[in-house]
């Protein structure tokens, strides 16, 4: 065999071991369990909090969603969809509560609270070392992406 093909051979399974590689590496980032059980297409409540501040309180009728705030039909709807979303962000990784000084994670007191029907979810600070956000659910600290957090800020309410 001449050292040109088996070049060609070398750098053949080479390529097909990255392949194999990113193939496993795609599967390990889609099996991340979410932050809640929720099923955003089930929701019919959302409460967001700034601070101690009530920024918004949404209602899902039958026509679609009203700020309760305002007594008016909630009329971005783009909003309200990224807010369903986040109560199934995948939890990158996560720990429990019990013992830890919540203040250390920003998360006493919590910047942003988005309560749906009932579950509260807790935004505190960003990790230094990953850049991922804290956010706790019931007595579990989770690492999130930090791309939903904006919409939980005043200027974004409807």
């Amino acid at each position: 065999m001449s050292p040109v093909i088996r070049a060609n051979w070398l750098l053949l399974a080479i390529a097909g071991l990255l392949g194999f590689i990113i193939h496993l590496h795609s599967q390990q980032q889609e099996s991340h369990t979410p932050i809640t059980t929720l099923d955003g297409s089930q929701i019919s409540q959302i409460l967001i909090k700034h601070k101690d501040t009530v920024i918004a309180q949404l209602q899902r009728q039958e026509n679609g969603w009203t700020n309760l705030t305002t007594g008016k039909p909630a009329a971005n709807r783009e909003w309200i969809d990224k807010l369903l979303h986040i109560p199934r962000l995948p939890s990158l990784h996560h720990f429990p509560v019990a013992g830890l000084d919540l203040e250390a994670f920003g998360l006493q007191p919590p910047r942003h609270q988005l309560q749906l029907d009932g579950q509260t979810i807790r935004f505190g600070g960003i990790d230094p070392a990953t850049g991922l956000r804290y956010v706790q659910v019931d007595q579990q600290i989770h690492l999130v992406s930090d791309g939903y957090t904006h919409y939980l800020s005043p200027d974004q309410s409807p």
